[in-house]
C-alpha cells in the first residue's frame, strides 16, 4: 500500500512531498529502520522519536509522520495532531485490519489481568475457538510464543500480532490492557467485543504522576467503546461506578461478591485446592471448581465469565473453560519439591496485591505465614512502606529483601520499607534475595506456607543496568531440593 493510501482520512495538520510510493514497514524505533519504511516520530518513557528523525532519514526511512512540525527534513512529512493516534490507525491499515478477523476482548485493572487473560483464553478454547494472547508473561501468537518486554506491546507490534494470529487461524484474541497503553494510545481505534475491569488500587505513579491520572487513564478503555460492545466491571471495587459513568459500552454486567452484581457467587468452598462455585448469572445458575485459590481468583473467574457469556458461549463451556485452567505461571504458583509446608511465587509487587496474597493465604494456612518481598528501584516510592506494613501485619514473619533495584541503591529502598514497619514486628532484612529465600525456606515447618512475592514469572533481576538471570520459582525449587 502507498503512503497516500495508507494515512487516507487519518486527521492531518499537513502533508509534504510525494506520498505515492509504496511503503514495505513501520517503525517506531529509529534502530530499526530499513529502507522503503515509515517512521513514526513518537515519544516513549524517556525518548522523543523527533529528536531521532535525522538518524531515519540517514537509516533510508522513506517518509516520517510526525505531530512536532520540523524544517529541513529531505523526506516526505505527514504531521499529525497527534502521532500516537496515528500510528495506531496506519498499523491497523497497513496489516489489513486483522482485528476484524478476530473477537477482540481486553482485561485492565491494577491486579488480576493476567490470571483473567489465561481464563478467558481457555474459556474460548473450550468453546473450540483458537485464542491468541497478549499480555505480561509472554504473547501466545498461533504456535508462537513471543517473549513480552511490556505488558500490552506499541500498535504497530499488536497489529502485526493480530495479523499472524489471523494467519494461524485463530479466531480470537484477549489482550492485558495496561494503564501506559492506554495512556500513550496503544489500543487506540481497536474495537473489542468485550472489556472487563478488575480493581484499581494504588500502582504506577511513578508514571501517571497522581492517582487520578491513573484512574483516568484506566478510564480511556471504557469511554472509548462502541455501542455494541460489553463491559465487565467489578462492583466490589470502589471506582466502579466510576467506569460504569464514562464507559459507551451497549451493555455493562457487573461481578462481585454482592447479591447486587449481575454475576455473584450462590455458595461458595474455599480451600488449598482452590474454590467450588455455585455462581449467579443473567443466563443462570452455572458450577464450577476453580483450581487456584483465593477470594481474588474467584473474582478473577467471575470477570472472565462476564467475558465469555457476552462473547455468546454458553455457560457449560464458560464453566468448563476454567475448570480446564489449572495454573498461570507465576501467579500463586506452588513449588513442590516434596516438603512438608508449602511454598508459592506471586507477582505481587503492590501493596493491595500484597495483602490479598497474603490475606488468602492466612486463610488457607494452618500454620505461619512467612512472608519474603522487595520493592523495585526507580519506580513509585510511596508503595514501599505501606507494603512493609502489610506484610509484617499479615505475616507471622516477613523476610524483606531485593526485588529489581535497578539505578537505586537497594539499602535505600530497604530502608524505605523499613519505615513501614511497626516497633516489635516479627522480620528480617537479608538484601541478598537467594539468600533471603534460603532464610524463609530454613524457618518453615510443617504446615506452614511461605509467600515469595514480588517477581512472581520474572525470570531476571535488574540491578543497576544489567539484567541477572533470577527466577524466584527455580530458585526456591533448587533450594528445597537441596535442603531434602
Amino acid at each position: 500500500m502507498n503512503l497516500d493510501e495508507l494515512t487516507a482520512g487519518i486527521p492531518t495538520i499537513e502533508r509534504r512531498g510525494d506520498l505515492t510510493f509504496e511503503i514495505n514497514s513501520i517503525e517506531y524505533d529509529s534502530r530499526k529502520i530499513k529502507p522503503g519504511c515509515l517512521f513514526m516520530a513518537v515519544r516513549g518513557f524517556k525518548t522523543d522519536g523527533n529528536t531521532f528523525i535525522g538518524d531515519a532519514v540517514k537509516m533510508g526511512a522513506s517518509a516520517v509522520v510526525t505531530d512536532e512540525p520540523a524544517s529541513g527534513i529531505p523526506l516526505p512529512m505527514i504531521i499529525v495532531p497527534d502521532a500516537r493516534k496515528a500510528m495506531a490507525l496506519i498499523a491497523d491499515r497497513f496489516y489489513s485490519s486483522p482485528q476484524n478477523s478476530l473477537i477482540m476482548t481486553g482485561i485492565t485493572g491494577t491486579n488480576g489481568k493476567t490470571t483473567t487473560s489465561y481464563m478467558v483464553k481457555s474459556i474460548f478454547e473450550a468453546g473450540c475457538m483458537s485464542c491468541g494472547l497478549i499480555g505480561t508473561i509472554r504473547h501466545l501468537v498461533g504456535n508462537e510464543t513471543v517473549q513480552s518486554a511490556n505488558t500490552t506491546p506499541e500498535a504497530p507490534d499488536i497489529h502485526s500480532f493480530l495479523s499472524r494470529m489471523v494467519q494461524a487461524g485463530q479466531s480470537a484474541c484477549t489482550m492485558e490492557i495496561s494503564s501506559h497503553a492506554l495512556a500513550l494510545s496503544r489500543v487506540y481505534g481497536i474495537r473489542f467485543r468485550a472489556v472487563a475491569f478488575t480493581n484499581l488500587t494504588r500502582d504506577h505513579l511513578d508514571f501517571h504522576g497522581s492517582f487520578e491520572s491513573y484512574l483516568d487513564a484506566k478510564s480511556i478503555l471504557f469511554s472509548s467503546l462502541s455501542g455494541d460492545s460489553t463491559a465487565v466491571i467489578n462492583r466490589d471495587d470502589p471506582y466502579s461506578q466510576h467506569i460504569i459513568n464514562v464507559s459507551r459500552s451497549g451493555k455493562i454486567l457487573t461481578f462481585g461478591f454482592s447479591n447486587e452484581s449481575d454475576l455473584h457467587p450462590l455458595s461458595l468452598e474455599m480451600d488449598s485446592g482452590g474454590s467450588r462455585v455455585e455462581l449467579a448469572t443473567p443466563t443462570g445458575e452455572m458450577n464450577f471448581h476453580l483450581s487456584m485459590p483465593g477470594r481474588f481468583n474467584v473474582s478473577n473467574a467471575m470477570a472472565a465469565c462476564g467475558i465469555g457469556l457476552a462473547c455468546g458461549f454458553p455457560k457449560e463451556v464458560v464453566s468448563r473453560g476454567l475448570e480446564n485452567l489449572k495454573s498461570v505461571p507465576g501467579r500463586y504458583q506452588t513449588i513442590n519439591a516434596g516438603q512438608d509446608f508449602t511454598v508459592i511465587v506471586d507477582y505481587a509487587h503492590a501493596p493491595d496485591a500484597l495483602e490479598r496474597i497474603l490475606a488468602t493465604t492466612r486463610e488457607i494456612s494452618k500454620g505461619r505465614v512467612i512472608s519474603v518481598f522487595g520493592c523495585g528501584g526507580d519506580r513509585d516510592r510511596g508503595k514501599r512502606s505501606q507494603m512493609g506494613e502489610i506484610s509484617t501485619r499479615l505475616a507471622d514473619y516477613t523476610v524483606v529483601t531485593s526485588d529489581n533495584p535497578r539505578t537505586e541503591d537497594p539499602d535505600g529502598i530497604i530502608a524505605e520499607i523499613m519505615q513501614g514497619i511497626p516497633n516489635g514486628a516479627a522480620f528480617e532484612v537479608i538484601p541478598d534475595r537467594e539468600n533471603a529465600i534460603i532464610r524463609a525456606l530454613e524457618l518453615a515447618s510443617s504446615g506452614d506456607v511461605v509467600v515469595i512475592a514480588g517477581k512472581g514469572h520474572e525470570d531476571y533481576q535488574i540491578i543497576g543496568t544489567k539484567k541477572n538471570h533470577f527466577d524466584d520459582a527455580e530458585t526456591a525449587y533448587r533450594i528445597l531440593k537441596a535442603m531434602k
